[in-house]
């Protein structure tokens, strides 16, 4: 794996980590986001 994908991965598991949001919600406001900023699933 690059370095890039490495350091991508350790700020995508900080980010979804349990703590003031639940895992489910952090998930769910980021596909409510790319759906607002036109992104397709």
């Amino acid at each position: 794996m690059s370095e890039t994908l490495e350091k991508y991965q350790a700020f995508f598991d900080s980010v979804y980590e349990a703590g003031a949001i639940d895992v489910k919600t952090k998930h769910l406001i980021a596909l409510a986001a790319s759906l607002a900023a036109g992104c397709e699933p």
